[in-house]
């Protein structure tokens, strides 16, 4: 049998929003605890992620899950890569910023992407080689860029706090406003909207990205990471953009002002 991952997964983000929006609508239900500062986990991440692998496993039983509550199962070289929901402390606080994320990975490339934000009505597709669409309209990054360059950045406790303050620094000095959303799929959407023109974290877990990797390069971005047989094993440096900010991918390093 022939699975249309795509499909497949569009159509399991679109049920795993609908299942954490009405979690979400019960506080009682919710259960919010924290695994870390700043990083929860809720009820609806651990229903989603069982909601996905168990339709995964009807569907596509012979390739492997990785997802960021219950880690890898299976033994296909082949792999589901799911956050079921990237941006919960967002999402917990009621905020809309936060999405599902549903990725695939052949064994060789990563090959499907799909991210779905309900909350702001958004849902992004792609396949590797194919078109990448939001809202079903083909999106394409070589347009002119607009006047005043943004780059979304993205922080956690595993990266270094002056390092990320160095590049805001360094985003400023050369005329670059940054934005911080608090979730990356929200930093990957909002490069294939034109909210911005790059998406940088130096230190992402492989469930907040694929998915994102996928969708920026069918829609003629550029992505800069580890290969993903390390980034399956430990997080790497993520820089998705249009290509249109000259020397973004150096600026961002710090080496210029020795950061590093």
């Amino acid at each position: 049998m022939t699975v249309d991952r795509l499909a497949l997964a569009v159509s399991l983000a679109n049920e795993a929003g609908d299942l954490a929006r009405s979690l979400r609508s019960d506080p009682e239900r919710l259960k919010i605890t924290e695994k870390g500062p700043m990083d929860l986990v809720t009820a609806a991440d651990h229903a989603v992620e069982a909601l996905v692998r168990n339709r995964l496993a009807d569907a596509d039983p012979a390739a492997s899950v990785l997802g960021e509550e219950e880690g890898r199962t299976g033994v296909g070289r082949a792999c589901w890569i799911v956050d079921p929901i990237d941006g919960t402390v967002n999402f917990a606080r009621g905020t809309p910023d936060w999405a599902i994320s549903i990725a695939y990975f052949d064994g060789k490339a990563l090959t499907v992407g799909v991210i779905h934000a309900p909350d702001l009505g958004l849902t992004a597709a792609a396949t590797r080689g194919g078109k990448a669409c939001l809202n079903g309209v083909e999106i394409r990054l070589d347009a002119a860029r607009p006047i005043g360059p943004i780059v979304a950045l993205g922080y956690s406790s595993r990266g270094s706090l002056p390092e990320y303050l160095a590049r805001i620094e360094a985003l400023l000095a050369d005329g670059i406003e940054h934005r911080r959303h608090g979730a990356a799929t929200i930093g990957f959407l909002g490069v294939l909207a034109g909210w911005f023109d790059a998406y940088h974290e130096p230190m992402l877990n492989i469930w907040d990205a694929a998915a994102g990797l996928v969708l920026i390069e069918a829609a003629g971005g550029i992505v800069h990471h580890d290969p993903v047989a390390s980034f399956l094993e430990r997080p790497s440096e993520v820089l998705a953009e249009t290509g249109q900010i000259a020397g973004l991918r150096s600026l961002l390093s710090l080496e210029a002002f020795g950061a590093r």
